[in-house]
């Protein structure tokens, strides 16, 4: 291995590190409560360090989000893609929205910590509920290709659509929320789960 890239991949070793780091910390206390200086002590290193690799907190949270996001969209992709082609509109409906919701829920904390974030930092890689978010959120875009399945949304216009999954999608995180917060027994989080998704198949069938 060249010197080149023992150090590129100890560079890269490092930058892991901070983003494990800070990640631990927002599970912790919430992204507000994020520091250059609570990651470098967390780490045993001086901040400076922390400056070497990136350009500041703005930076570590946008590579955290944009890293969630995308683990997010993996595992939406590998629980729905099984025979994809083959379910109804209505089952890839029920598929994704059941993983999206449990995943969320699984994240507990964190989720809400990131989710409740009202930064002009945060919501550049939060914020759904804008216009032409089905073309810059993969996961709303996920959504409207599976309503336009659906028979009688098939003719409607790629704004009424996008509006249509983004109430869907609003619903699924209020539901989220109540969940995280009150953290009902299994059964009645499960019923919760099922109507929820009763109401979204209603919807979506007009």
């Amino acid at each position: 291995m060249s010197k080149e890239s023992r150090q590129e991949r100890e560079r890269e070793a490092m930058r892991t590190l901070i983003l494990e780091t800070a990640g631990q910390l927002v599970a912790e206390n919430g992204i507000q409560k994020l520091s250059i200086r609570k990651i470098a002590e967390r780490m045993e290193y001086s901040p400076g360090i922390i400056y070497h690799y990136f350009e500041g907190k703005e930076d570590i949270v946008g590579q955290l989000l944009e890293q969630g996001y995308r683990n997010l969209l993996q595992n939406l992709n590998a629980a729905t893609a099984h025979n994809s082609e083959e379910l109804l509109p209505e089952q890839a409906l029920s598929r994704s929205l059941s993983q999206f919701i449990r995943m969320a829920i699984k994240e507990g904390t964190q989720y809400r910590n990131v989710m409740f974030n009202d930064s002009a930092a945060v919501l550049r890689h939060t914020a759904v509920l804008h216009m032409g978010a089905s073309q810059e959120r993969k996961a709303i875009g996920m959504l409207c290709a599976t309503l336009r399945r659906f028979k009688g949304l098939e003719s409607q216009s790629e704004r009424e659509l996008e509006l249509t999954a983004q109430v869907i999608w609003s619903a699924a995180f209020g539901l989220i929320i109540r969940l995280t917060v009150e953290n009902p027994p299994e059964e009645q989080k499960a019923a919760l789960i099922s109507r929820h998704l009763q109401a979204m198949l209603t919807i979506a069938s007009g």
